[in-house]
C-alpha cells in the first residue's frame, strides 16, 4: 500500500518539472536547489510533528552522507539539463533504467537474496515501459541521452545508499537531510545560482515546484516506510519503475492523449505481467 501510493504520486512528478525547465530562463542548479529546498522545509515540517527531528548521526553512517551528498545532488542537475534537449518520452525510457541498477545493487551491497524470478521481473517491466513510450524513430545518442544514462546510475547508487542508512534512521529525518544536501553542496560550488532564484518566486512556478516538491515530499516518506516494513529493495525498485506507466495511463484518461494507444496498451499489460513475477 505504502509504495503503490509512493507510485501514484511521483507519477505526477516528471511533468512539473518538464513544464517548467521548458522556459528558457530556468537553472538546472537553480531548479535543484528551489526543489530540494522546499522538500527539506516540508519534511522538516512533518518530522516535527511527526516525533522530532532525529539530528544526529552516527560516526559510522557519515560516509553514507558523504556518498549521498554526491550522488543525491549529481542526479536531478543531470536529469535538469537534459529535460531541455530530450522529450519526455526518450526521459522517462532511459530514466527507467535505474530500476535494473537497483535490483543488481540490492543483492550485492544491500545483501538481499538473490531472485532469478524479480531479475526477470524487472527486465520486462523495463521492456514495458519501453514499448508504452515507445515512438517510431532511433534514439540519437546525443549529450542529453548520456546525461540521462548517468543520472539513472547516480539514482541507483543514491537509492541503495539510502536503504542502507534506513535500516537504523528515522524516514522523515533522513529526508530532510536528502534534501537539505543537494542545497548545501550547490550553494558552495556555485554560489552565483542563487541570483537565478528570482524565476522561481514568479506566481506561475512558484506554485508549480511548490506543489511539485510537496508531492515529492510525501512519496518519498512513504517510499522510505515501505522499505523500512518490508526491508526489500529488489522488489521495491521494480514496482516503483510503474510510475511511468500510471503517468501515461493518466494521460489517456485525463488528458485525452490517445496517440500510440496500441503501444501504450501492450506496454501496460506487460508491465502487469512483470510486477507479478517481482511480487
Amino acid at each position: 500500500i505504502l509504495v503503490a501510493i509512493s507510485v501514484f504520486l511521483f507519477s505526477f512528478s516528471g511533468l512539473f518539472h518538464r513544464v517548467l525547465m521548458k522556459d528558457i530562463k530556468s537553472d538546472p542548479y537553480a531548479q535543484t536547489i528551489a526543489f530540494y529546498g522546499l522538500c527539506g522545509i516540508f519534511s522538516l515540517i512533518i518530522s516535527i510533528f511527526h516525533g522530532g527531528f532525529q539530528y544526529k548521526i552516527a560516526a559510522y553512517q557519515l560516509p553514507y552522507f558523504f556518498l549521498l551528498a554526491i550522488f543525491v545532488t549529481a542526479a536531478p542537475v543531470l536529469v535538469f539539463k537534459a529535460a531541455k534537449v530530450v522529450e519526455a518520452s526518450e526521459s522517462s525510457i532511459l530514466l527507467s533504467s535505474q530500476r535494473l541498477w537497483l535490483v543488481i545493487g540490492a543483492f550485492i551491497f544491500l545483501q538481499e537474496q538473490f531472485s532469478f524470478k524479480k531479475l526477470i521481473g524487472t527486465i520486462i517491466i523495463l521492456l514495458g515501459i519501453g514499448v508504452a513510450l515507445w515512438i517510431k524513430k532511433r534514439f540519437v545518442l546525443n549529450q542529453g541521452v548520456i546525461l540521462l544514462f548517468l543520472a539513472a546510475l547516480c539514482y541507483a547508487i543514491g537509492e541503495i545508499v539510502v536503504f542502507n542508512i534506513l535500516r537504523n534512521f528515522d524516514a522523515i529525518s533522513l529526508n530532510v537531510y536528502i534534501s537539505f544536501i543537494p542545497v548545501v553542496t550547490l550553494i558552495l560550488l556555485k554560489p552565483k545560482t542563487f541570483k537565478k532564484l528570482v524565476f522561481y518566486l514568479k506566481p506561475k512556478y512558484a506554485l508549480n515546484i511548490t506543489v511539485v516538491s510537496l508531492n515529492d515530499t510525501i512519496a518519498s516518506i512513504f517510499l522510505f516506510f515501505a522499505y523500512q516494513v518490508g526491508r526489500n529493495a529488489a522488489q521495491i525498485g521494480p514496482i516503483m519503475a510503474t510510475q511511468t506507466i500510471i503517468s501515461v495511463l493518466l494521460a489517456i484518461i485525463i488528458l485525452k492523449e490517445r496517440n500510440n494507444l496500441v503501444n501504450k496498451i501492450i506496454g501496460s499489460v506487460t508491465v502487469v505481467f512483470g510486477v507479478f513475477l517481482v511480487l
